[in-house]
Order: structure tokens, then C-alpha cells, then sequence
């Protein structure tokens, strides 16, 4: 079933479509989520959050990009809110959970902690402004385990033209999130 017929499917409502749909994309939405949440609960809440957010919205796919890219972004948003959720509800400490968190040296600085922030939301940018070959490809790659193979057969170039391009895109992100390589 091809995303189109996906999405056409999702909009009119149809049962199949829908269970197609969760089948599919599933492990996508899992591991995207599970990267942001780092909770195994929480990543189905996620992807429970998703399947639910497209299903209702697939109507608003207004197809500028490749629909794995939208669903990226739906999760992502989603397990952004659901962070953000955690972040306002108070948690009793025990004493010896807050000793713990005061005698442990290795907890990061906040300073640390807003850099690493701040360079995802460049990268996030980042990776909106890229070409959709190579947008397409790092997501494979990335999300979606794809082999350098599958990647090529899926965007008709040559397997070293993607791993060149999957090799440029990944160093221009990390430069842009100033993870850059020292020279």
C-alpha cells in the first residue's frame, strides 16, 4: 500500500487504513519516540498520541513533504508536549533520592544542559531546510534503519552516491549543532 493510498484511507476513515497504518509506521513511532522520552511507557503514550493525532488530522497533510517526514514531526511534537507535561508536575523527593541528586558530581550543568538543547532545536531547523533527497535519506537512515541499499533503490541514485550524501548531510548537521570534528 503506498502512502498516498495511506492517506487517503486515513481521511476517509477507513478501518483497514487505519490498522495498516499502525502496523506499518509502529516501530518508526516507537523509536523516534523512545530516543525523546527514554521511557518505555511513555513511548506508547506517544504512540498511542500519534496514531490518534493522524488519524484525526491526516486531512491536514497538505503533502509538501514526504509523509514519513510529517509523522517525524507529529511525534516529535508529541513527545515534546508529553515532556513538557512531565516537567509541570511536582515530584516528591524521599530524602535519600535528594542525596543522591546533591552528592552526585556527574549531574549536568544547566549551562550544559540549554547548549545541548539549543543545538537540537539547530538541527531540528537544520534538517527542515534540507534537500528532500537528502532529507528523505537521512531519515531512512536514521529512523527507519534503512540499508544504504534500500536507500538507493528507493531514491534511484547509486549506493555510494547515498552514502556520500547520507556522509555530507550528517557532517553539515553536526557542524550546524557544533558538534563539529576537530580538524
Amino acid at each position: 500500500m503506498t502512502e498516498q493510498a495511506i492517506m487517503n484511507g486515513l481521511v476517509s476513515g477507513d478501518p483497514q487504513a487505519i490498522q495498516y497504518f499502525y502496523q506499518q509506521f509502529r516501530p518508526r513511532i516507537l523509536a523516534v519516540a523512545m530516543r525523546l522520552v527514554q521511557n518505555e511507557w511513555d513511548a506508547e503514550d506517544v504512540l498511542q498520541d500519534v496514531v490518534w493525532t493522524v488519524v484525526r488530522k491526516a486531512d491536514t497533510f497538505r503533502g509538501d513533504s514526504m509523509f514519513s517526514s510529517w509523522l517525524f514531526r507529529v511525534t516529535q511534537n508529541s513527545a515534546k508536549m508529553l515532556l513538557r507535561k512531565r516537567k509541570r508536575v511536582p515530584v516528591l523527593m524521599t530524602d535519600e533520592a535528594l542525596e543522591l541528586a546533591m552528592g552526585d558530581d556527574s549531574t549536568p550543568r544547566i549551562d550544559d544542559v540549554l547548549d545541548q538543547r539549543a543545538a537540537v532545536d539547530r538541527v531540528s531547523i537544520a534538517v527542515e531546510q534540507l534537500d528532500p533527497v537528502n532529507r528523505a535519506i537521512l531519515m531512512q537512515a536514521t529512523v527507519d534503519g534503512a540499508s544504504t541499499d534500500e536507500m538507493a533503490a528507493s531514491t534511484g541514485l547509486s549506493t555510494l552516491a547515498v552514502k556520500a550524501r547520507l556522509h555530507r548531510t550528517r557532517h553539515a548537521l553536526r557542524e550546524c549543532a557544533g558538534w563539529g570534528l576537530p580538524a
